[in-house]
């Protein structure tokens, strides 16, 4: 109906109800007229195309429709302000209506200039997919950086991310065949370095085999008191006992003794992820380390890795402690330990380790004689000068000779094939019996540790080992010799 024909109708229905037409009942009224609608913008037939996409390639999987898309839409920009909400387990563009549409590719706007806000975290896992696709950027090396950039940002907004995008980032590296380095933020996992660490134990120190050991055991080596007095006798000789183990074994034999076994297993890259395989990797390997790996064959991929026994190794555990209480027996501590079951070769290699370096550390301790070689020479002159001085007279009285000779006094010498003195042998017989020592030390003027130490070393040839320990300032005989030195030492 016209403007003009509104007018009569009006003029009609005001004398059928009786009213009086005024002059300004009979004025000119303005003629509306209807513009025509606008033409759609061209965001608008952007977003539709995507959607022709969709639907030209429905047979298509989702994975494969969402590429397509994220492809065609790949430098779009939009500015809208979405209020709405949006939900979804795998979301793509397809899933979203107009105006959710509008409103992830204005976040993304911002996202790519560098302005991370809050939004629908299904609108962050489409952005993530995208980047997972190599949508939007130039290289995998850029995807890789947008994507850890990305991760680290919005992990502190949206924790749920932070599990997904770790996988999937190292996911991305073997993918894309990106250089090993970038997988030291995202490595196996402590174990696997550990482990990685000790089959290759040649190319590190003490320490750091040590403490590889001592990380993955059952038995705590750093707490045992062995440790605390004799740290570095026990990283030395844990060191040599596993070096002996690793080439008595083999590397493939050690690693499954002590630590796991390799598996190959199907795996599932970027699981659950909304992702379409575009590249060739068929025939494809992607070795991380010699226990870790993947292999993708005629569109399979496979993860080959070890598999530890336990988080962890109780076999370390039993090897390190069968190695303290080796150690303590040796060195006159109180056991207090149960011993692990272990097999006779690794008692053998055990107890060498320990013996050879004890014996070692004896040799180091005795002092070094120095001869001054330009000497030599002339020694030799004196002496000869001297010899041929010297006559060689037949002896007539042999009682003359005796009396020349000086005996030992008993009281001062060797009494026993220990070779203690007097003094030393008291001493002696006061620690195996039980008797008060400190008059007889304080009245022959000795100090109580120099004393401890020539006992010690006079036995030495004796028994092969120290036999009084000091305990808190105390002389303590290790047990183990008691019995044999109460058979030499009498009351």
């Amino acid at each position: 109906m016209s403007n003009m024909q509104k007018v009569i109708e009006r003029l009609s229905v005001g004398n059928a109800a009786g009213g009086n037409l005024t002059s300004d009942a009979c004025q000119d009224e303005p003629i509306i007229i209807t513009a025509a609608k606008p033409k759609k913008s061209a965001q608008s037939k952007k977003y539709r195309e995507m959607r022709r996409i969709g639907n030209r390639f429905k047979y298509e999987s989702d994975e494969k429709i969402f590429y397509r898309q994220g492809e065609f839409m790949e430098n779009f920009e939009d500015d809208f302000d979405y209020r709405g909400q949006f939900a979804r387990y795998l979301p793509t563009y397809q899933s979203m209506d107009s105006r959710q549409l509008r409103g992830y590719f204005s976040w993304r706007t911002k996202v790519r200039r560098g302005v991370i806000e809050k939004t629908q975290l299904s609108f962050a896992f489409v952005y993530i997919y995208e980047l997972l696709n190599q949508i939007g950027v130039s290289s995998p090396e850029e995807g890789f950086y947008k994507l850890k950039n990305f991760w680290v940002a919005y992990r502190e907004i949206a924790p749920k991310i932070n599990s997904h995008v770790k996988l999937w980032l190292k996911d991305y590296i073997v993918y894309n065949n990106l250089d090993k380095s970038l997988l030291e933020d995202f490595p196996e996992g402590e174990f696997d370095n550990e482990i990685l660490t000790l089959l290759n134990h040649k190319a590190y120190d003490t320490d750091t085999v040590f403490s590889a050991l001592n990380s993955i055991s059952t038995y705590s080596m750093k707490n045992s008191i062995l440790f605390k007095r004799h740290p570095d006798d026990v990283k030395d000789i844990i060191y040599d006992v596993y070096s002996t183990l690793a080439d008595y074994y083999g590397k493939n034999n050690l690693r499954e003794k002590f630590f796991g076994k390799i598996y190959a297993n199907s795996y599932v890259m970027f699981q659950a992820a909304v992702f379409h395989h575009h590249a060739d990797r068929n025939n494809f390997v992607y070795e991380i380390s010699e226990i870790c790996k993947y292999e993708c064959k005629n569109g399979t991929w496979i993860h080959e890795r070890l598999f530890p026994y336990r988080e962890k190794s109780h076999q370390v555990g039993a090897l390190l402690k069968n190695i303290d209480l080796s150690m303590r027996r040796k060195y006159g501590l109180k056991l207090a330990l149960k011993e692990e079951k272990t097999t006779k070769i690794l008692q053998y290699i055990i107890t060498e380790a320990v013996d050879y370096h004890q014996e070692n550390k004896k040799k180091a301790a005795l002092p070094k004689v120095e001869i001054n070689v330009s000497k030599l020479q002339n020694i030799r002159n004196v002496a000869l000068e001297i010899q041929n001085k010297l006559t060689v007279e037949e002896i007539e009285e042999e009682a003359d000779v005796t009396d020349s000779i000086k005996f030992f006094d008993e009281k001062t010498e060797r009494r026993d094939c220990t070779g203690l003195n007097d003094v030393e042998h008291q001493f002696m017989n006061c620690l195996l019996y039980g008797k008060a020592y400190d008059d007889l030390v304080r009245s022959n003027g000795l100090m109580l540790s120099v004393l401890i130490d020539t006992i010690n070393e006079r036995l030495f040839d004796v028994f092969g080992d120290t036999v009084i320990i000091d305990d808190g300032g105390e002389p303590v005989l290790i047990e183990d010799y008691v019995d044999a030195l109460k058979g030499i030492i009498r009351k």
